[in-house]
Parts: structure tokens; sequence; C-alpha cells
């Protein structure tokens, strides 16, 4: 006779709060921080700026009282602002709207779990 599965409350927080979770969401953050500086738009190839926006993504991985959870931050300096107004568009001192590059939600749509 087969028991099944028995699923008692609060089984998420324990599931989430353990090593191996832990692993798996660093895993999964570093590909998304990764998948985030493909698409980051780039003026040179060769040329490289400490502005850059790829060089200013990183991927984190905190613990709260639920479990694991992983960031990927973009331009922690506050020198550096552009990523944004890259990613959601901006409207230039003439009045005129530049459409945005949508670059974040590309590489999250690409990088999600089905």
């Amino acid at each position: 006779m087969s028991r099944g599965i028995t699923f008692t409350p609060g089984w998420e927080d324990a599931m989430c709060s353990t090593l191996e979770c832990g692993a798996l969401v660093a895993e999964v953050a570093e590909r998304i921080r990764i998948a985030v500086i493909r698409e980051a738009p780039r003026n040179s190839n060769t040329h490289t700026n400490w502005n850059q926006i790829k060089k200013n993504i990183t991927a984190s991985v905190e613990r709260d009282a639920r479990g694991y959870y992983g960031e990927v931050t973009i331009e922690e300096n506050d020198k550096v602002r552009h990523a944004l107004l890259q990613d959601r568009g901006w409207t230039d001192r003439a009045g005129r709207h530049h459409k945005g590059l949508q670059y974040m939600k590309e590489a999250l749509l690409r990088e999600r779990i089905e």
C-alpha cells in the first residue's frame, strides 16, 4: 500500500532553508547575472570603461526567515546611473522620448524556469 507524500504546513520554509537550496539559488542568480551582462548594451568591444554596465552587475544570495533568495544588482555605484535609463527609456532635454532597450527583462525571460 502506497502512502504518498504528506505535506505539512511550513514545508516550503524548511525546504528553502537548506544549504542545497542556497547553492541552487546561487547558481541560478549567477546564470541570470551572466545573461544580463550578455544582453547589456555596449559601445565598443575593444575599449572598456570603468562605468560600463557589464562591470557593474553583481549577483548575491541572501537568507531571511523564509529561506534563501537571490538578487542581481545593477549599478551599486552612485556615479554610474545609465543602466536603468537605457533599460526603461528616458526623455532628453529637448523633450524627445527615447525608447528603452528592455535588456534586463529580455534576460529574465530567457532564463525563466518553466
